[in-house]
């Protein structure tokens, strides 16, 4: 129950002021053939690149995961099996910020003898093939920033969001993490001024580095892991700056490895569009099957990529049916996962609680017409305000049934229970259109162009529907179930052996869990210390 198609991206969580993102491990095997979306990585990237692009391709990562640096070391040693020269900028451990996906300190890693995920992937990588100039350091020694740093005095979300650097987005890269868990989305907060100065800065060490790096490679295209956090987002900008082509990698569906993409981060039109065509073109005597069982898997609570949303649910249970109402239900999407995106949010009702009180206030106009609404269980995890602020607009609204985040009726459930479902992006909107309910899409969604639901944008269109609510294409809920289990690659020269990562003899591992946990002090201290100004 993922909120606007980001059921693909794993479940983020905050823990004391540690930003933490917890990737399941594909269940593909080395033995177990897989169909993925797309046929090879080396036909995809020749495709989006031409021959000349993938050239000199420039894989930067700032993150030591799992599913990072083994997707890095499949990128890099495909490309360098293409006859290609790519460029691997590990710098996990070089930014001045400490970067959302560090975990080892390179420092204590040689200090103890053991060599850290990304070190393990150089190594592999070499043994590969790779030169040893395709692993450059920043090429700036004695960095100052190239244009005016800027002033961050006003601490509010949205003035931080106009931040920029040379004409990059600086502050909306800032926003995409938390300082702790107690930051909520409301524009009123404060955040901490060291925090936001030590982001402003490292943003700048990577958009100056790369830009320099870029120049200096005569870099063809640049990949970067998602493209919307810090560092991540600054090589980002400063390849578009340049007029680069970038692509963003992340973990693919529950079958495969890694996703692969040029479409630009939270494009969710052509999201839909590769559903689309990953459908069109599937073999139709197994789509509908192998869509199917993605739906099936979560209804059941089998899916590990869900669990941190229906672990305090019980299978099968719902509420006691009105006799002789019908029954809207309301699921809410997670507000901070879209707080930050580009929209034009007066086709949004201008945010959850403006487009709950109009549902609620349609649902009352109408006779026979009960109200629920299902308070997403990512509630438990949010900013005490965040939480807050949401019950008050629930309380607001006056539904005849508030399920709250620690509810234990099953959204599958109840989502079966439903004369309508309701929804402001949340995948359950997805997941009910499977289900085969009428469902009708409020905010921005990665499904409301596949057929399986109805965006409304107006109050009148919101009271046609409810009034006659039609099912949807079935199908079109069933190509994102199908994009959900086989988005992106799988690995070819990145195996797995039992629950190892192996490339070229190498084990892609990480440091010995005391480095691991020293390194973990690191950088909390750190992150506390900056949000605590």
């Amino acid at each position: 129950m993922a909120d606007g198609g980001l059921a693909d991206r794993g479940c983020v969580s905050l823990s004391g002021s540690r930003f933490l993102i917890h990737y399941p491990q594909s269940t593909v095997t080395t033995d177990t053939p897989i169909r993925a979306e797309h046929e090879s990585l080396a036909t995809y990237l020749t495709e989006v690149l031409g021959r000349d692009g993938c050239e000199r391709v420039l894989i930067v990562s700032f993150s030591q995961w799992a599913m990072n640096s083994a997707a890095v070391a499949e990128m890099a040693s495909t490309l360098h099996a293409m006859g290609h020269q790519p460029s691997v900028a590990l710098w996990a451990d070089e930014t001045p910020m400490h970067d959302v996906g560090w975990t080892t300190s390179h420092a204590l890693a040689r200090l103890t003898m053991s060599p850290s995920r990304d070190q393990h992937v150089k190594t592999a990588l070499r043994r590969f093939g790779l030169p040893r100039d395709a692993f450059p350091r920043p090429p700036i020694r004695r960095w100052v920033p190239s244009g005016a740093l800027p002033e961050s005095q006003l601490r509010y979300r949205s003035a931080i969001r106009e931040l920029t650097y040379r004409g990059a987005r600086v502050g909306r890269a800032i926003l995409q993490v938390n300082p702790d868990t107690n930051t909520p989305v409301t524009d009123e907060h404060l955040w901490p001024q060291a925090w936001l100065e030590a982001g402003i800065e490292s943003f700048a060490w990577v958009f100056d580095q790369v830009t320099a790096l870029m120049t200096k490679q005569r870099s063809t295209a640049v990949i970067v892991f998602n493209g919307r956090f810090l560092h991540d987002s600054a090589a980002s900008e400063a390849a578009e700056a340049v007029g680069l082509p970038v692509l963003s990698f992340d973990f693919g569906g529950n079958d495969t490895d890694f996703d692969l993409t040029i479409d630009a981060t939270h494009d969710w039109s052509a999201l839909q569009g590769r559903m689309r065509r990953m459908y069109d073109t599937w073999d139709p005597r197994t789509r509908d099957d192998v869509g199917s069982s993605w739906f099936e898997e979560r209804r059941q609570h089998a899916d590990p990529r869900n669990t941190f949303f229906t672990e305090s649910q019980t299978v099968g249970v719902g509420v006691d049916q009105p006799d002789g109402q019908r029954m809207v239900v309301y699921f809410s999407s997670s507000g901070d996962e879209i707080s930050e995106l580009d929209l034009e949010w007066g086709d949004y009702f201008y945010g959850q609680p403006g487009a709950l009180m109009a549902v609620a206030e349609a649902c009352r106009e109408m006779d026979d017409t009960q109200l629920v609404v299902r308070t997403h269980p990512h509630k438990r995890h949010k900013p005490k305000r965040d939480v807050e602020e949401w019950h008050a607009a629930v309380e607001a609204a006056r539904p005849d049934i508030h399920l709250d985040e620690f509810s234990d009726i099953d959204s599958y459930t109840l989502m079966r229970q439903a004369d309508v479902v309701v929804t402001y992006g949340s995948t359950t909107g997805v997941e009910a259109g499977y289900a085969r309910r009428p469902v009708i899409v409020m905010g921005p969604s990665a499904y409301d162009e596949l057929g399986c639901a109805v965006r409304v944008t107006t109050v009148e269109d919101l009271r046609r529907v409810l009034a006659d609510p039609r099912e949807g294409r079935w199908q079109g809920a069933v190509a994102y179930g199908l994009m959900m289990r086989r988005r992106g690659f799988v690995n070819e020269h990145v195996r797995l052996a039992g629950d190892r990562q192996m490339l070229a003899g190498v084990e892609l591992r990480d440091s010995r869990p005391l480095v691991l946990k020293l390194s973990d002090v690191l950088k909390t201290r750190t992150w506390k210390r900056l949000a605590s100004s």
